[in-house]
């Protein structure tokens, strides 16, 4: 169920809740006064009473429930603005945080591994200072919507590292698979066409991942990542490089 269905359901649970008690109330309040015998026809009472009641009650739980959903939405649109990079929508760097150590905390119980991938777009100060910041704006948006259709869904998550660096966490794989999936979204960028004001732009990026378990530091698992982007970055561009044991000695 989606969240905006979700918010219907309790919303028109809210509603039933408000008219549920206030048609209550007044059947109480009606039993009440015909008990102790303060009316000439009690039944006429009672009838007019509830007919009044309901004519109050169900536009009371309407604006109440109304009031509830829209509550729901903007409580939801907060949430996703303190989550999320405002450019891209991917996650932020904070919310990514919380993303990974979860996946640890996963992997303690369940076991398993994962990887940690830094990405970064070659050169993009150039293509800033040939086009503009506006087209490398667009150019980080369609490379955020590119490597979110190339990961798994609710499994992978990606996020904004920074300027124009990526992370991603890929959940229950191997090494061998990590790079697999890198090199795959490596090649999908290098032949990516961004459009922007009739002008077709093309990049690519380096990447480094290192593998994440559930005794691990994420924040070393970030440096090992990192160093593995600097070695990409410095012997090349536009390739994979696995941090491992080799890196992790050297740095």
């Amino acid at each position: 169920m989606s969240a905006y269905a979700r918010d219907i359901k309790d919303s028109l649970t809210f509603f039933v809740f408000v008219a549920m008690t206030a048609l209550c109330l007044s059947f109480t309040f009606s039993v009440f006064v015909y008990q102790i015998g303060m009316l000439d026809d009690p039944r006429r009472f009672l009838v007019a009473n509830l007919v009044v009641a309901a004519c109050v009650a169900i536009p009371t739980a309407t604006i109440a429930s109304q009031h509830e959903f829209q509550l729901k939405r903007y409580q939801r649109q907060l949430e996703s603005l303190a989550s999320t990079d405002p450019l891209t929508g991917l996650l932020n760097r904070r919310f990514f945080r919380i993303s990974a150590e979860d996946e640890i905390h996963r992997q303690k119980r369940a076991g398993g591994m994962a990887a940690v991938v830094l990405f970064d777009l070659d050169q993009f100060k150039r293509v800033n200072d040939l086009h503009g910041h506006q087209a490398g704006d667009a150019i980080l948006k369609r490379i955020a919507e590119i490597a979110y259709s190339e990961l798994r869904g609710p499994f992978d998550k990606l996020g904004r590292w920074g300027g124009e660096e990526f992370v991603v966490l890929l959940s229950q794989v191997n090494r061998d698979q990590a790079w697999l999936v890198c090199d795959r979204l490596r090649e999908r960028l290098e032949h990516a066409e961004i459009e922007y004001n009739g002008k077709s732009l093309s990049i690519t990026a380096s990447f480094g991942f290192e593998m994440l378990s559930g005794d691990a530091s994420l924040d070393r698992v970030l440096e090992a990542a990192d160093r593995a982007l600097y070695v990409s970055k410095t012997t090349g561009r536009n390739r994979v490089t696995y941090a491992g044991p080799r890196l992790a000695v050297s740095a």
